[in-house]
Order: structure tokens, then C-alpha cells, then sequence
């Protein structure tokens, strides 16, 4: 006698972009850092810079989002890229995905890319001690900061 219930198939059900790594992290391209927007901070935020970019596919997937279990796909692939956004002293970081454009066999960052993004301190990640100066400096060679 077989049954018809599948087991871990129940409950809420959403389409989730998940990122795939292609590439390894390399430094944002310098007209990036030139040509990105900036957002004004509020009072209760700080600003973070982008430094580091990699290229990689955003795979889109029916999750459970309760259990967040995979429960089919990838449904469909589009280009992405992930950057790495850190505060000036190098002390936090954020991670963010987006859509990224493909012309001429390389990879341009979306039409609105912001490069300097503000949030509040609470929303970053702390940076282990033995990154925070080449984060720091990274910054500091990129937007002319002291």
C-alpha cells in the first residue's frame, strides 16, 4: 500500500533567489568606487564602502520557509555579483547581492549600483582583527579617505 503524503513537502512555500559562487574575490574596479551612488546616512547609521567584488549566478529556488529546506530547482539563473561593503575603520561589513549586467563577455554592475551604502551599525557583521587594516586600507585607496 503506498501513501501519497511526502514527507518535508509541506508548508509555506516561496520562490528565493540563492547565490553560486563563479569567481573568487577581486578588488572593486576604481570607476565603480568613482561612478557608484552614495546614500546619506541617518543620525542612528554609519557608512559603508564597497571593496571587494565577485562575480556568480543567482539560482532561483522553491524554499520552505519555514524549515528554509530547498524543496526544488534551480527554477531559473541570472548573472549576479556580491559585494563586500566595510565601515571606514574597517571594523564592520555588510554583504550584499544584486543583479549584475553582462556586455562584451564581462560584467558591468547594475545602473543604480550604490557604492556607499548606509545602515545601521547593528544590521553589520563584526570583522575579525586580521582583516580590519587591509579592509581600512581598501577604503582609504579607493575613496580618498583618511
Amino acid at each position: 500500500m503506498s501513501s501519497k503524503y511526502q514527507r518535508g513537502n509541506t508548508g509555506p512555500k516561496k520562490l528565493k533567489w540563492r547565490w553560486k559562487d563563479e569567481t573568487d574575490n577581486r578588488s572593486l574596479p576604481q570607476s565603480w568606487a568613482d561612478n557608484g551612488r552614495t546614500e546619506s546616512p541617518a543620525e542612528d547609521e554609519v557608512q559603508l564602502y564597497a571593496i571587494q567584488c565577485r562575480a556568480g549566478l543567482l539560482l532561483e529556488w522553491l524554499v520552505n520557509t519555514r524549515t528554509g529546506k530547498l524543496l526544488r530547482g534551480p527554477l531559473s539563473e541570472k548573472p549576479g555579483i556580491r559585494v563586500l561593503y566595510v565601515t571606514a575603520d574597517g571594523e564592520h561589513a555588510v554583504l550584499k547581492e544584486s543583479e549584475v549586467r553582462e556586455i562584451d563577455d564581462s560584467w558591468k554592475p547594475p545602473k543604480q549600483f550604490t557604492s556607499v551604502i548606509a545602515k545601521d551599525i547593528e544590521e553589520a557583521d563584526p570583522v575579525p582583527d586580521s582583516s580590519q587594516d587591509y579592509y581600512r586600507r581598501s577604503v582609504e585607496d579607493l575613496y580618498d579617505s583618511s
